[in-house]
């Protein structure tokens, strides 16, 4: 009974392997959130694998089930805001991206379900307070 169990067990988890969520490719710079030096180092440590075309999957991001939970959460994220694509927005838009940007990183981002796994990814006050006043400046430009 454990052998068939194990079997079964073990083609469930190869043939899971042959279903997979995809993800938006790479794309051209030209349309990606414009930032200074600083803050562009800090949005891709902390956001840009969730928002943004150029993540970098984890080991587990191929591997099924945990790759189909991962890939819909860059999914979800992209749909919320796009750095990569950023500039494609109206500007009404990206002016409530900024507003949002700013509110965000003090209520919720980056999840904690990511910065469990990716500590690096964690914001320090100096960074968010940074991402705040930029989001802020930015907002009143455009």
């Amino acid at each position: 009974m454990m052998i068939k169990f194990t079997i079964i067990t073990a083609l469930l988890l190869v043939g899971m392997q042959f279903i997979q969520v995809e993800i938006t490719p790479p794309t051209a710079k030209q349309n990606e959130i414009t930032a200074p030096t600083e803050v562009a180092t800090v949005l891709k440590k902390s956001c840009y694998d969730c928002h943004s075309n150029d993540t970098k999957l984890p080991w587990y991001g191929d591997v099924a089930p945990m790759s189909w939970f991962v890939r819909k959460h860059i999914n979800d994220g992209r749909k919320v805001v796009n750095f990569s694509t950023f500039h494609e927005l109206p500007k009404s838009k990206q002016k409530d991206m900024y507003e949002r940007i700013g509110k965000s990183v003090v209520i919720r981002m980056p999840l904690p379900s990511y910065t469990w796994i990716h500590g690096e990814a964690k914001l320090s006050q100096k960074e968010k307070k940074m991402l705040q006043k930029w989001s802020k400046e930015a907002f009143k430009r455009l």
